[in-house]
């Protein structure tokens, strides 16, 4: 949301013939097919696929590695009985992947405990406390969920306690797997599954759905009662929404309204979200409260919300998450007002491309958060560090271009501890190694990212006219929901326009308010965030504007406004 001066705009290109034949065949708008081809699907059949998701089209479970001897083992111990500790993450996806996978299991007759790290006293990662509690309960195997790939240690010693260990995790393995377990990660590199992306719960659905065929029950009745966890899990964590990630997520939204799950209900109800949910509904208010707990307070209360059958436990835990939420919002403005001055004083923007930054006064729950609200405001890799004793432990974002977690390994020397993902990861180091670890990294960067790299970027899918714009445009361009990662909501540029009104609204006028104009038709349009625009345009200044559209029902009224991304001057 910025003025021309500080970002890019990026038109796609189009052809016409072919939006319009694919359009006719399909009985679909043009524009919705030119979204489509500018995010990679080409030919007929995957725009057809893609706007009518079916679960017919989910992969074989058995392309996965390592899926037949995890089974196998899951099956004995269903069979035993036998006692089972799962051991998730504490963000939303490792609790609703948890959640998912400890339903499933009782519901065949395990006896199923769980783990969940504190983010504060405990590291990410298998704990060792797990293992010990594993012990004790005499259980045999110890499952991980959204984590376990990079464990060598603690598998050891969970394998010398006598335990089994299955690995169900969607991260990045390092050379070598951990010694001694099964790893059903698709981004291991003999894997064979057609997508590498999924979110660690919906690693965790086809685990269960493998389980399901081999104990030959319904599929269907799985899809039934966990495809809304596996899509609350799966829009938390920010993975594509593509191929299967859009499948789980569009039938689990559908599900959702009529949740039989208390602890979703609870929390949808807290976080005022009524009749059909929306992927937005999940990323702005429900993953942000579920994450809130592991940050700023015990993940276990999470997942129990999950897990309840008691609806009176749900609403209460559900409260509790919602003042957490309040807690991590508090926390987090403190630690990133802080952070952003530290930027102002410390860090060379011309010379650095790598934002790092360290304090003993933050609270590491949030730091994750920070680390992407500086990539938003600085458009270049950020990390934020807290010292924890005589170590400091963060997270890492980072842009398109630059791998991250391989950026890690390249300064793997400086650290004690590393893993993620591409765009995120987490790492521990020693204070002594900070500056060289700094140094290193952005030499590294200065390689890889140009001048060019550093100028945010605003991708618009299509240019219209103020006229194309009706109602039947914006259903139509519904069907490309649910919106997300790899598939964002469209965004449209419509030119020289003519400002008939502006003026800020909100709390000290934070959002921009226009009224346009373009051949005789008037539209309203909010910017929100973008009160600062204010400072240059005026009453009959003409606009470039790019956006969403969408519909505004204000009190039983509907009308067409415009959600603004970016503006700039017409001339």
């Amino acid at each position: 949301m910025t003025g021309s001066e500080a970002c890019r705009w990026l038109l796609a290109p189009r052809d016409a013939l072919a939006e319009t034949e694919i359009a006719a065949e399909l009985e679909t708008h043009p524009l919705v097919v030119a979204v489509l081809r500018n995010r990679g699907l080409k030919d007929t059949g995957e725009i057809a696929d893609f706007l009518a998701p079916s679960l017919d089209r989910l992969h074989d479970p058995s392309l996965l590695p390592d899926i037949e001897p995890a089974v196998a083992r899951l099956s004995q111990a269903i069979r035993a009985r036998e006692a089972v500790l799962i051991h998730g993450d504490y963000d939303a996806d490792g609790l609703t992947g948890t959640a998912l996978l400890s339903r499933v299991l009782a519901k065949f007759g395990c006896q199923v405990q769980f783990y969940i790290p504190h983010r504060v006293r405990e590291q990410y990662g298998l704990s060792a406390a797990a293992i010990e509690r594993a012990s004790e309960l005499g259980a045999g195997l110890l499952v991980a969920v959204d984590c376990g790939v990079s464990d060598h240690e603690a598998i050891a010693v969970a394998r010398r306690c006598g335990m089994d260990v299955i690995v169900i995790d969607h991260h990045e393995p390092g050379a070598t797997l951990p010694e001694g377990a099964w790893v059903v990660d698709p981004k291991r590199v003999d894997s064979r599954y057609p997508q590498r992306d999924l979110a660690a719960v919906g690693l965790a659905f086809k685990v269960a759905s493998a389980l399901c065929i081999h104990e030959r029950v319904s599929e269907a009745s799985l899809q039934r009662n966990f495809l809304d966890l596996a899509a609350v899990g799966t829009i938390a964590d920010v993975v594509p929404l593509r191929g299967e990630n859009r499948l789980m997520a569009a039938a689990g939204l559908e599900l959702l309204a009529q949740t039989r799950s208390p602890g979703l209900r609870a929390l949808l109800d807290i976080c005022g979200v009524t009749g059909m949910v929306r992927a937005s509904d999940i990323a702005f208010r429900v993953a942000p409260r579920l994450n809130a707990v592991g940050r700023v307070g015990d993940g276990t209360d999470g997942l129990e919300m999950l897990l309840t059958n008691d609806p009176q436990e749900a609403r209460r835990l559900a409260l509790h998450l919602d003042s957490m939420n309040r807690d991590r919002q508090r926390e987090q403005e403190l630690v990133y007002s802080d952070a952003l001055r530290m930027v102002r004083d410390q860090v060379d923007l011309d010379s650095d491309r790598v934002i790092v930054l360290a304090s003993s006064h933050w609270h590491v729950g949030v730091v994750g958060i920070v680390a992407s609200k500086l990539l938003e405001q600085y458009n270049r890799p950020a990390i934020v560090l807290v010292q924890e004793g005589e170590q400091l432990r963060g997270s890492a974002r980072s842009v398109g271009g630059f791998d991250i977690t391989a950026a890690l390994g390249e300064c793997s020397s400086c650290l004690l501890r590393y893993g993620g993902h591409a765009l995120a990861a987490g790492l521990t180091l020693q204070p002594e190694d900070l500056d060289e670890f700094r140094q290193r990294l952005n030499l590294l960067a200065s390689e890889v990212l140009t001048d060019e790299d550093l100028v945010a970027e605003v991708r618009i899918d299509a240019e219209v006219r103020l006229a194309e714009l009706d109602m039947d445009l914006i259903t139509a361009l519904q069907r490309l929901e649910p919106y997300g990662h790899s598939n964002p909501e469209p965004l449209l540029l419509t030119r020289d326009l003519e400002v008939l009104e502006c003026r800020g609204v909100g709390q000290e006028g934070r959002h921009l308010k226009l009224f346009v104009r373009a051949a005789g038709r008037t539209v309203d349009c909010i910017g929100f965030g973008m009160g600062a625009e204010l400072s240059w345009i005026k009453s009959g200044t003409r606009l470039d504007l790019c956006y969403t559209p969408e519909i505004n029902d204000y009190q039983g009224n509907r009308s067409l406004q415009l959600r603004l991304e970016a503006v700039r001057s017409a001339a």
